[in-house]
């Protein structure tokens, strides 16, 4: 694991490249204009999660040299470049939510037929078959995985400390089993997450863009994928460490289809966009979700992992309360929810 001090300058790197997308946006006027939807008041570009594309190629690059990884797996990964590709190109000028659609299942399908049949995933005292889950359940949750990193990308911060703090976490699973070529890869990750998060804290300076939100979600879920193929991190453990965007995301887009919402339209009615909807609001929310993430989920996601055969109760443990917080912040609704209001009248 000496390939893991490789993380400081794949960081410095990372910064630089964020320094020369920065200027690349200025000049191409790569930039993101207010609206009434949006949770930003100044124009500001876009694009910088190309670090975290950056990191994660150097990290696909070292694998290949160094031999950690199967050629298949190798391709597996790489299948959320064109995820980032059509977000680059989303960014630049609006690509068609249809073919933004249709490139990321592509490339969903793509990686799935790489990885191969999935072992079976314990389900309380019940065994999920493992064809039932590449077939069916991995596609959708893939696919989901990656568009909700996009709807949860909306604030200043949010986005990567998330990345920064998921990826962090399951490097430290990961090479406590002794998986150090996804554990390393987690590490590339991460170095490339904090160096977007030094130019995207509030008040941002470049925000994330569809290049880098959705080939984040990707990512992260390919390799949840192979560590479940490797027996070294459980798929529990993952979706708990993402649990604060997967309950947000999925509970704010079930109401809005309850509601006869359109569920494609843009919109400020996550829980996290109400929550930051006052003074210092982006750092408040960013921090909170930070404090959540170390306090509460990490030690469910250790026990999952611990205890994969009782993964599902942990689970159960992590979403139901996020659900209830979610729903009294106004997840899926235009007003604000009673919990909100109370958090801004007392930091007013």
């Amino acid at each position: 694991m000496l390939a893991a001090f490789l993380i400081i300058p794949v960081f410095l790197l990372s910064l630089l490249l964020m320094a020369a997308m920065l200027n690349f946006a200025h000049r191409a006027q790569l930039v993101a204009i207010p609206t009434a939807r949006s949770s930003h008041t100044v124009i500001t570009p876009v694009g910088g999660g190309v670090a975290i594309v950056f990191a994660y190629l150097l990290g696909i690059a070292l694998l290949a040299l160094q031999g950690g990884l199967g050629f298949f797996e190798l391709l597996a990964l790489s299948m959320s470049l064109p995820v980032a590709v059509a977000g680059f190109i989303d960014d630049r000028s609006d690509l068609h939510h249809r073919l933004r659609l249709l490139i990321q299942a592509s490339s969903v399908v793509l990686a799935l037929l790489f990885l191969g049949p999935l072992p079976e995933l314990t389900f309380g005292g019940v065994a999920l078959d493992g064809l039932l889950l590449g077939v069916v359940l991995a596609p959708l949750c893939l696919l989901w995985l990656t568009n909700l990193y996009n709807f949860m990308d909306g604030i200043d911060g949010l986005a990567g400390t998330q990345t920064g703090f998921v990826s962090l976490v399951a490097a430290a699973l990961l090479a406590s089993n002794a998986d150090y070529p996804l554990a390393l890869l987690c590490l590339f990750i991460f170095a490339g997450s904090v160096a977007f998060t030094v130019w995207n804290w509030p008040q941002a300076r470049i925000f994330m863009g569809d290049v880098g939100s959705g080939f984040a979600g990707m990512s992260l879920g390919l390799v949840a994928l192979l560590a479940h193929i490797h027996a070294t991190m459980s798929l529990w453990s993952w979706f708990i460490l993402l649990a604060v965007f997967v309950v947000d995301a999925s509970t704010t887009l079930l109401r809005r289809v309850l509601a006869g919402q359109p569920w494609a339209h843009a919109h400020r009615q996550h829980a996290y966009q109400h929550m930051a909807n006052c003074p210092n609001g982006h750092k408040i929310v960013s921090i909170a979700v930070l404090l959540i993430n170390v306090i509460y989920l990490l030690p469910l996601a250790f026990y999952a992992g611990k205890h994969p055969e009782y993964g599902v109760y942990f689970t159960l443990l992590a979403v139901v309360p996020l659900t209830v917080l979610a729903i009294l912040c106004g997840a899926g609704k235009e007003t604000e929810g009673r919990l909100t209001i109370w958090v801004h009248a007392k930091l007013r």
